[in-house]
């Protein structure tokens, strides 16, 4: 049960969707308008995403979903955060 209970360090895509309760292709399509959100590939291509990823997709998800915002508006905010050292993110400052 010790290996259970460990921290995983990468989650494939239905993984992180199940545990963000958001469907596959909304976390692709956010992929494509969030250009810091660019999660690694396996050996075999398939996404697999940090914990740290996983904060930045809840982020969006609370800023879309519950605050309120649209794209471009939560684009523009997670931005402000990375650059202010905001809230933990493992976003990188687009270039």
């Amino acid at each position: 049960m010790a290996a259970a209970s460990k921290k995983k360090l990468y989650y494939k895509i239905g993984e992180a969707c199940r545990k963000l309760d958001i469907q596959p292709y909304v976390l692709r399509y956010w992929e494509t308008e969030f250009p810091f959100l660019q999660p690694d590939k396996s050996k075999s291509g398939q996404r697999v995403y940090t914990p740290e990823e996983l904060e930045v997709i809840a982020r969006i998800k609370e800023l879309l979903y519950d605050e309120g915002y649209t794209i471009a508006g939560a684009k523009k905010k997670l931005e402000a955060e990375v650059e202010s050292g905001g809230p933990k993110k493992a976003a990188a400052k687009p270039e």
